[in-house]
């Protein structure tokens, strides 16, 4: 019998309480209180977060709360680079149909296509670097590189010759040698100016 009469005492005093308090009621009352809300994207692929959760993707019908919630729509869960879109959904009539509109921009670069985790930049075309031009260029690097040193070596014997001997012919013989290591050297400048231009727009 006590039991019964505390709970009567206590629903009495929760309706009294929602009488005296209006905004104590409103907050109660707007728990309850739940909106259909629609939200169209241009993109069938695009993922739709509301308060931070996944509800969708492209087109998504639900209800929410009366309340205001964040909003965040990316193109894809598989694109690095992208710009997404974010708003705030204010909903302040549980009788109302809200429906949302986003139109998408194709931005970014598509995981699946451009960028490979464990295998860095991927192009869709052949790289370079896997071209047999390439491996030329890196080749006759070597080269160039070995014959402007074996020139500059000789060159720098025949001088300490020259020293020695102080004969004019051996001074001919190290400048033709230097000429010929200056030439090998220079070319190996160009090639590997050829390779960094590629490496930086490939």
């Amino acid at each position: 019998m006590h039991i019964k009469q505390l709970r009567n005492i206590d629903f009495v005093f929760t309706i009294l309480l929602i009488l005296t308090q209006p905004q104590i009621g409103s907050a109660l009352l707007a728990q309850d209180c739940k909106a259909n809300v629609e939200i169209l994207t241009n993109n069938d692929n695009a993922v739709i977060f509301i308060d931070s959760i996944l509800v969708g993707k492209g087109k998504v019908n639900l209800e929410l709360t009366k309340s205001n919630h964040s909003l965040l729509i990316r193109e894809s869960l598989t694109k690095w680079g992208q710009s997404p879109l974010k708003d705030s959904l204010k909903i302040d009539d549980c009788n109302k149909n809200y429906i949302f509109t986003y139109e998408l921009k194709n931005t970014g670069l598509s995981l699946s296509k451009e960028i490979l985790f464990e295998g860095g930049y991927s192009n869709r075309g052949e790289s370079f670097f896997s071209l047999g031009t390439f491996k030329i260029l890196l080749g006759s690097a070597v080269v160039l590189g070995g014959i402007a040193a074996y020139y500059k070596i000789q060159a720098d014997k025949k001088y300490d010759d020259y020293l020695r001997s102080k004969n004019e012919s051996l001074l001919n013989e190290v400048n033709r040698l230097d000429l010929y290591s200056g030439i090998s050297f220079g070319l190996l400048q160009i090639n590997f100016g050829y390779l960094i231009y590629k490496f930086l727009t490939d």
